[in-house]
């Protein structure tokens, strides 16, 4: 389903692929920015459009709030991105990608939708549509496959290897490695045709799954052996990722993006979740395995937002025991208890 609603004043929704890459082809002094703590989805996405870019001689900047997690840094076949942007910097394009509203958005101006025009491009299905221009498509398994999808509509785009590799990080990462709910056929039949653009399947399978630092390993056995509780005759399981279980084993919050996803593993498990403290509040992370249950409710109910089966939300108010009391009660009311 492509997003329809919920239009600002004087932008525009674009409903086409076609739309989307004769907009994307005319650009040019382009700035690219994704949601604060990337996840797998932005990061390859942002790579791939950058990479789409430099394909046609175009010159396109990204621009992260942080250094990439480790992870993705075998991955990210040095391509560049901005940390601090140089002073003065102009940009007459902002695209936005892979984030539902704009004050997620990880800027380092947050007035830079005055100067430049945004493009957002995105398949959350509660998307606010805050740009210019707007293309959401729900029915996306990633941003990187709609980045795939305008690439392949029209032979002006040049397709290599970097793109391919980007592309397929970001479809790994949010089907689970080809395992959730939103991996179909189409998606398979994609992640085919990059490899024969030349995606290294291998090698992003083996960095992103069979690559595991030991500290984790030991952070995950940690906490779910001694941290995980488990709610509602079992249908719910979380963690409270305290900065003192982090800081036991040397890991930053942004590395732990794996934990929940191991949690929601577990049978019998309908819905999971992890809290973590990051600066003056709690961010809560929710999955669910069946979207008869769909976290993305709690998380709107919480100024958050996501999918059915992904969602987040951030709150600000109140110490940990406040927010796990918030946590369960939404939880409970949506398992029916």
């Amino acid at each position: 389903m492509i997003l329809t609603t919920i239009i600002p004043p004087m932008s525009s929704i674009y409903k086409t692929i076609k739309e989307l890459s004769d907009l994307l082809l005319h650009l040019n002094n382009i700035l690219i920015v994704t949601h604060e703590r990337p996840d797998g989805d932005a990061i390859g996405s942002s790579f791939a459009l950058q990479q789409a870019f430099f394909n046609l001689g175009k010159k396109a900047d990204i621009y992260f709030s942080d250094t990439l997690p480790e992870r993705y840094l075998h991955l990210s076949n040095d391509q560049t991105y901005v940390i601090k942007p140089k002073p003065g910097a102009n940009y007459k394009y902002c695209i936005a990608l892979d984030c539902g509203n704009y004050d997620r958005l990880a800027l380092y101006d947050k007035n830079i939708r005055n100067r430049a025009e945004m493009i957002n491009i995105d398949h959350h299905p509660d998307n606010e549509l805050f740009g210019l221009y707007n293309f959401v498509d729900s029915n996306a398994c990633a941003t990187a496959e709609i980045i795939f999808d305008v690439v392949t509509s029209d032979t002006t785009w040049k397709i290599n290897s970097p793109f391919a590799n980007f592309i397929l990080i970001g479809i790994m990462l949010d089907t689970g490695g080809l395992r959730f709910d939103n991996t179909n056929a189409g998606v398979l039949r994609k992640t085919a045709a990059l490899i024969d653009y030349g995606a290294d399947y291998l090698k992003i399978i083996k960095e992103m799954y069979f690559a595991k630092p030991l500290a984790m390993m030991l952070l995950e056995t940690d906490s779910c052996l001694n941290h995980m509780k488990s709610e509602f005759d079992g249908k719910f399981v979380y963690i409270h990722l305290s900065d003192e279980l982090l800081n036991k084993y040397g890991i930053q919050y942004k590395e732990t993006e794996g934990i929940i996803d191991n949690l929601r593993t577990i049978k019998g498990v309908y819905i999971a979740a992890t809290i973590t403290k990051l600066n003056d509040g709690y961010k809560i992370s929710l999955r669910s395995n069946n979207i008869t249950y769909p976290v993305n409710q709690i998380a709107k109910e919480l100024s958050g937002g996501g999918h059915k089966l992904a969602a987040g939300c951030f709150v600000k108010s109140g110490d940990y025991l406040s927010v796990e009391a918030l946590m369960l009660t939404k939880v409970k009311s949506l398992l029916g208890y």
